[in-house]
């Protein structure tokens, strides 16, 4: 190191007085002293004072308890979905064929919605593929709070999928199957 220095001691120095110069400017603020004529209004002026303008003193507020009221709550309204209590009160649609499949596996539907699925008699993926625009609007009046899933969440492409065992096309185009 100290061979270096004593070789090239020249441009040690020029990189010194380049650093200081840099330094100086960026601490001057990079500008140069320009004469500016002065205003002699301003110089027959007394100097201002800059002031801050009065804030507001602010003081803890204190609540004025005169009589506390007798809180009064209203029962949160119940938006549960309308589980079919016999075969009249099911969506007029394809009855299920064949052993259940895990409807969970259909992304947007978890435990509730399985039971009211399988209350309302859906409980095949196939099922569900084959449902038509009417179909969907039949059933989604049954689902209450979950109105407006099926097409939202695309229940019946979802379905098809599955239906036919393309497990791949369905994480192509929906990821991984769910569970709720």
């Amino acid at each position: 190191m100290i061979d270096w220095l004593t070789d090239y001691w020249y441009l040690c120095l020029v990189a010194l007085l380049i650093g200081n110069a840099t330094g100086a400017w960026i601490w001057l603020g990079g500008k140069t002293a320009v004469p500016i004529e002065p205003d002699i209004d301003e110089i027959a002026q007394p100097p201002r004072r800059a002031t801050e303008p009065e804030r507001p003193r602010l003081e803890p507020m204190r609540p004025d308890i005169v009589a506390a009221k007798q809180a009064t709550f209203a029962p949160a309204p119940t938006v549960a979905a309308t589980v079919p209590t016999d075969d009249t009160d099911r969506p007029a649609i394809a009855a299920a064929i064949g052993a259940p499949d895990d409807l969970r596996q259909i992304k947007g539907i978890g435990p509730k919605l399985v039971t009211l699925l399988n209350a309302l008699g859906i409980t095949r993926f196939d099922q569900i593929a084959a449902w038509t625009p009417t179909d969907i609007a039949e059933v989604d009046r049954y689902l209450g709070a979950f109105q407006g899933r099926i097409d939202q969440d695309d229940w019946v492409g979802q379905a098809a999928y599955l239906a036919r065992g393309d497990w791949d096309g369905f994480k192509a185009k929906f990821g991984a199957p769910g569970q709720g």
